[in-house]
């Protein structure tokens, strides 16, 4: 196993292969927990970075371009970034920001209506 000089354990080290279905359902819980406003947009992204890709910060940022710095600042609910760059710290978890009516009825009919189409 590796480690770093704190004597904790690399991310990567610590990776679990995670079958599609289980990867699916891990979305798909994070997004329900973020419309019940139970977990904050930088939770769910942290949340999904460790769990799915169980990379740190710095790794994750190379991928979706940005920088670790601001990768942190949203994981900490502390960014002024604006919609583009929250999209683009989303993309590599597979989630990106949607507008919703913030009415519970409407939010279940557009939805609905768009997985119907």
């Amino acid at each position: 196993m590796t480690t770093k000089n704190n004597g904790r354990a690399t991310l990567s080290s610590k990776r679990e292969n995670i079958t599609s279905n289980s990867k699916d359902e891990l979305i798909l819980d994070t997004c329900h927990a973020l419309m019940a406003k139970e977990i904050t947009t930088g939770q769910a992204l942290k949340k999904l970075r460790v769990s799915l890709l169980s990379i740190n910060q710095d790794e994750y940022a190379k991928m979706v371009g940005l920088t670790r710095k601001v990768i942190s600042e949203i994981e900490r609910d502390k960014s002024k970034s604006n919609v583009d760059v929250l999209n683009q710290s989303l993309r590599g978890v597979g989630l990106n920001i949607a507008i919703l009516p913030r009415d519970k009825f409407l939010q279940e009919q557009v939805l609905k209506s768009d997985i119907n189409e």
